[in-house]
């Protein structure tokens, strides 16, 4: 049975990654821009293998800035074991309430994760280092518009001590936000443009999914812990 919980447990995060990377990707603020960028610098050479070249050096950048999250959280966490069953509590509760948060737009309009308007499109890259920054730099900018997400998957790099779960997870969210991108970066000409329209219309949905498995793993997580034992009389031991 405990195996059973340990495994659920796993598919619940690798699937919270994986869904809330996909709508890091594809949200308002970030998905719209980067697509256009990649077009201006793919002008010049819209080759297939050029194409999958700038658009791997963009999602490096991406998880370049997600990782530094990431790691400061485990580092946290790591300084603060002594106290990780009431860590562990407080940010299952937070992780659900940023769930709430990614489903709700009147919360996300309340709490300024609605929107954000940017003065400027990023000029065309002179080399793959100008690149890189701009994918690094605009994860970062996009953080108000997906922050719920962003948040709460900080908050489950942050509770994991198992490494091996840390770098399944990590790959889990690599692929998901790169999807997207290399999707694009395969088609040529107009097809990029339709394609990116076509995803970020569907942007919404992965948000609700989203929110809904941030939802279930910090349910799962709080299960864990001596307040929810505290209320319901029992707790799942992982």
């Amino acid at each position: 049975m405990q195996g059973l919980v340990e495994i659920g447990l796993l598919l619940a995060k690798l699937a919270g990654v994986f869904g809330s990377g996909l709508y890091i990707a594809m949200s308002p603020c970030l998905f719209p821009l980067l697509p256009l960028f990649l077009l201006n610098s793919l002008k010049s050479a819209d080759s297939r293998r050029r194409s999958v070249l700038v658009t791997g050096v963009l999602v490096l950048g991406i998880l370049g800035s997600l990782a530094i999250y990431f790691s400061i959280a485990i580092l946290i966490s790591s300084l603060l074991f002594s106290y990780y069953l009431e860590i562990l509590a407080i940010l299952s509760l937070i992780i659900i309430f940023l769930g709430i948060v990614t489903l709700s737009t009147t919360l996300k309009t309340k709490l300024g994760m609605s929107s954000l308007s940017l003065s400027s499109q990023p000029e065309t890259p002179s080399n793959l280092m100008s690149v890189f920054l701009v994918g690094f730099g605009y994860s970062m900018l996009a953080a108000p518009c997906s922050g719920s997400v962003i948040i709460g998957v900080i908050g489950v790099f942050g509770l994991e001590t198992n490494f091996l779960v840390l770098i399944l997870m990590f790959i889990a969210l690599a692929i998901a936000v790169a999807l997207p991108y290399f999707a694009i970066a395969v088609v040529t000409g107009e097809a990029r443009m339709r394609m990116a329209m076509t995803l970020s219309q569907h942007a919404r949905k992965v948000e609700i999914v989203a929110g809904l498995i941030l939802i279930v793993l910090g349910l799962f997580l709080f299960a864990q812990t001596r307040w929810f034992e505290f209320i319901f009389g029992f707790r799942i031991y992982v």
